[in-house]
């Protein structure tokens, strides 16, 4: 198996940075999955079979990468799946955000001491027009061919109301607020577009009211669910992804799904409802 990729665009260098982050972020360990037109970074619930995708992330190879080429498993399973444990990738993305001014990140996959790495090699400029090489490797794990129906993308949701988010900043800092008073807030979602956060607790109720929001898909008139704040919290903290637009999707006291969407990739993150857990 054999992958490359090089970006040379400082935006896509600054978005992937941010989007590799929020991975490391939101999970412990995390799948690379490799094809020929895209990439996918996938973090679950736990490392147990039957685990349902807590993260689904799909970048577009032609909008990332000026330089691509990668050799699957075999002809017919032309995909390549990786594991790699996130603290490892902490020392790399400290180099990469320091690469403002990078000339251009290589990726592949190498071997180093007969263990398999992903290494990134950063073109750094040093003055007089002489460049410095930054070099990371990040070991990873082969992910064998038999589990690779553990990956498999989410079934589209069918939710009850889907809504536009307002501006994840202004969310987020209500976000932290409420996590001072309780673990759990409700999310409330109606078919006119407003969406509510409700934190309920013995010494106080407080609600957040967000309206005039684009009504995506309605089905019924009103969804709620009840989540952990501390999760919520986390993956509204990537709003410098700059996405097109988020849409939250609630099925009533199941999962709150939010989507990232733009035109180089998507980003679905689930939480699920509590009540359920």
């Amino acid at each position: 198996m054999k992958f490359r990729g090089k970006m040379i665009d400082p935006n896509c260098i600054k978005q992937f940075i941010g989007i590799l982050g929020c991975m490391t972020k939101l999970g412990k360990s995390c799948i690379l999955r490799i094809t020929s037109t895209d990439l996918y970074f996938i973090v679950r619930e736990s490392q147990t079979i039957s685990a349902s995708p807590l993260i689904w992330c799909a970048l577009d190879e032609g909008h990332f990468f000026s330089e691509f080429g990668m050799e699957g498993l075999s002809t017919i399973d032309n995909e390549i799946y990786l594991e790699f444990v996130a603290e490892n990738v902490a020392r790399t993305l400290s180099a990469l955000r320091v690469s403002g001014t990078a000339k251009s990140v290589k990726i592949k996959l190498t071997r180093k001491l007969s263990s398999p790495c992903l290494t990134f090699e950063i073109d750094l400029p040093s003055g007089s027009n002489h460049s410095r090489l930054v070099v990371h490797d990040i070991p990873v794990n082969l992910v064998p061919r038999r589990l690779w129906n553990d990956y498999h993308e989410p079934e589209a949701l069918d939710p009850d109301i889907s809504v536009h988010l307002p501006q994840l900043r202004i969310m987020k800092s209500i976000v932290e607020r409420m996590k001072n008073l309780a673990n759990m807030a409700t999310v409330h979602v109606t078919s006119e577009g407003l969406l509510t956060l409700t934190v309920d607790t013995e010494a106080v109720s407080v609600t957040s009211h967000f309206d005039n929001l684009h009504v995506e898909k309605k089905r019924e008139d009103e969804a709620s669910v009840t989540i952990e704040l501390k999760r919520l919290s986390n993956f509204l903290g990537h709003e410098q992804l700059n996405p097109q637009k988020v849409v939250c999707d609630v099925l009533q006291s199941k999962v709150m799904h939010l989507n990232f969407l733009s035109d180089s990739y998507s980003l679905q993150y689930f939480l699920p409802g509590i009540n359920d857990q």
